[in-house]
């Protein structure tokens, strides 16, 4: 079966082209969701989440002489490359080892008088880690910017109220690119209870341009060709096939469609970033904001998929091979879910050749792109070691017992 899963449904696709409701309730409707998640007054939609990041980064340049933004080293590159291009000084801090989440003691020494922000990559953490985060930059006086990309409707349960994901930082970002839990080709949103950004933001977008038809269409062309990726006789009887000589020849351009983290280069801010969120993207968000039960279902067959896993795999006792705990079932609740193995290529490899496509790119160890001269042993070990398998609610778990028992035989022979 086909790992990747796109929320987006054909069904809203389509519709949402012939959408009757005005743009401007459109946005309305979606700033007010987002508020009420983030717990923030204001909400702003953006082309891309990088972009809403970019144009943050912008505003807080305005505020102060303070240069310095602190990342957490295993990330995506692309936020980096923006935080450089705005010519920010860039700190780095490893995660932690067991538990994948911002080293706070490495963080504390990393802090100094000339930083004006951290970001908290929301990627393996819990609800309670971040708020000892938040703690932190309140101590400080600087800023916690929280990247809410792959953490859409993830939230901690406390007296029976939902705490979400993205409702910890004084800026939160999002992400709806293809492969999100809300799927609209392009598109992100910054959200915060700083009007003075809101009104810097709308001078700076009277500025902007429409965004590119033709890029718009590139990944139109992409979503088709997941969808159809996904027909599960066709991806047994060519798909499949394609992946593993993609693999075994590093055919860079079928690789990059399923692993849209090896689409970064080191360049300039392209022209397209300084565009407005189109209207498709801006329906296709609507659209499934406002399917609520849709989004339940899917958030519910996932987590269930979490678990069994976790319990699962758990069983796997070899010193090549290790899981991530899930400590919070509702908070932690991933895309695909992730393994630490040794052993990453040979492991893909083996899986390959018995039907199984995991995610085998996430992130990168960003301080060694970024010519870091330090040492970031977690981080480094994350991007050779993890990959992700597939959890979604079109995965039955009869797969995942294909899947895990194959594990255990490659490892029972390693």
């Amino acid at each position: 079966m086909f790992r990747v899963w796109l929320p987006l449904s054909l069904k809203i696709f389509f519709y949402s082209f012939f959408s009757k409701i005005s743009i401007n309730q459109v946005h309305l409707f979606i700033n007010k969701k987002l508020s009420q998640q983030s717990n923030k007054n204001f909400s702003l939609l953006f082309s891309q989440c990088r972009v809403g990041f970019l144009y943050l980064l912008k505003f807080l340049r305005t505020t102060t002489k303070k240069r310095e933004i602190i990342f957490c080293a295993y990330n995506l590159p692309e936020m980096i490359n923006v935080a450089q291009k705005l010519n920010y000084s860039i700190k780095f801090c490893d995660l932690d080892k067991q538990t994948g989440f911002i080293n706070l003691k490495d963080l504390k020494k990393k802090i100094s008088n000339n930083t004006i922000a951290v970001v908290l990559t929301n990627m393996f953490n819990t609800y309670a880690n971040s708020r000892e985060l938040k703690k932190i930059t309140d101590k400080f006086k600087i800023n916690l910017i929280e990247d809410n990309a792959i953490y859409f409707d993830n939230y901690s349960e406390k007296k029976k109220r939902k705490l979400y994901a993205g409702s910890i930082g004084d800026y939160t970002i999002y992400s709806f690119n293809i492969m999100k839990h809300i799927s609209a080709l392009y598109g992100g949103a910054v959200t915060t209870n700083n009007q003075k950004f809101i009104k810097f933001y709308k001078k700076e977008k009277a500025n902007l341009k429409s965004f590119s038809i033709f890029q718009l269409a590139k990944q139109v062309l992409i979503f088709f060709i997941l969808k159809l990726m996904g027909v599960g006789f066709l991806f047994k009887v060519f798909f499949l096939h394609l992946i593993k000589y993609a693999h075994k020849n590093n055919i860079k351009f079928i690789l990059k469609i399923i692993y849209p983290s090896l689409r970064f280069v080191k360049r300039k801010l392209p022209k397209y970033y300084f565009t407005r969120i189109s209207d498709l993207s801006s329906y296709l968000i609507y659209n499934q904001l406002k399917d609520e039960n849709i989004r339940r279902i899917n958030f519910l067959s996932r987590k269930k998929r979490n678990q069994y896993y976790f319990k699962k795999l758990s069983k796997i006792k070899n010193k090549n091979f290790n899981i991530i705990k899930i400590l919070d079932k509702n908070y932690q609740n991933f895309i695909d879910f992730p393994i630490l193995v040794k052993d990453k290529k040979k492991l893909n490899e083996f899986l390959l050749k018995r039907g199984i496509e995991v995610r085998y790119k996430h992130y990168y160890n960003c301080a060694k792109m970024y010519g870091s001269n330090k040492k970031f042993v977690n981080a480094e070990k994350y991007e050779k070691e993890l990959i992700c398998l597939p959890n979604n609610k079109n995965i039955p778990l009869s797969y995942i017992d294909y899947i895990v028992k194959n594990i255990q035989v490659y490892y029972s022979k390693s």
